[in-house]
């Protein structure tokens, strides 16, 4: 677990929460200030939570460089949740646009931050995207990018597309294996291998993208 951003004490509030759980191992603190993201990919970290004002730089942008240069050299990117002091949906969706899980809010109590970073343990973690999409109401089509997305999407195999259609339907894995018809590993790596047809870092991205192109059944 890592800790990025923030004032030592609103670091050393967050950590005496985690330390309460003992699954929890704090790897890294640190108040970010001159901190490049080449830096942070030094650390070895299963999950991060990094504040929103991360000092001159913006937390959404500096998650954007770590999966840029996670992409570049093939390496794994732990689960990456932004903080912030008040609860807000459409800061939750910026996160998830950036490549966060999501975000945690201290308005938000104690239990809710243990919650979230209890989740991202599974390294596919979609759950907030899945709370906030039937939130969102109807959505216009983009449809330029609906076209782009089809013509990425038509190279799939008639068990891709079942996956996809299960997944858009907000089935959990074994659900989509069962209406596939293919094992749950498959359903990891065809999903992973859509993420990457579209350009997508996150499986959270996946399921936005989805719902802004009117494909998901809420």
């Amino acid at each position: 677990m890592a800790l990025l951003g923030g004032s030592d004490s609103l670091r050393a509030a967050r950590r005496a929460i985690l330390d309460t759980e003992a699954s929890v191992q704090i790897v890294y603190d640190s108040d970010g200030f001159g901190l490049l993201p080449q830096d942070f990919r030094e650390v070895n970290f299963d999950v991060a939570i990094i504040e929103q004002r991360l000092g001159s730089q913006s937390a959404f942008d500096f998650i954007k460089i770590l999966h840029t240069l996670a992409a570049m050299d093939q390496s794994a990117l732990g689960r990456l949740l932004i903080a912030s002091q008040f609860h807000e949906t459409e800061l939750r969706v910026r996160a998830i646009e950036a490549g966060a899980v999501d975000c945690v809010f201290v308005s938000d109590g104690a239990a809710s931050l243990i919650t979230k970073v209890s989740k991202c343990a599974d390294t596919e973690t979609d759950f907030a995207i899945r709370e906030i999409v039937p939130l969102l109401g109807e959505r216009k089509v983009d449809q330029e990018g609906f076209q782009l997305a089809a013509l990425s999407l038509d190279t799939l195999d008639k068990s891709g597309t079942r996956v996809l259609k299960a997944f858009c339907q907000l089935k959990s894995d074994a659900e989509i294996a069962m209406a596939a018809g293919v094992p749950k590993a498959k359903v990891k790596t065809t999903l992973l291998a859509i993420q990457k047809l579209l350009l997508l870092n996150t499986r959270s991205q996946l399921l936005l993208k989805m719902y802004r192109l009117g494909a998901l059944a809420l």
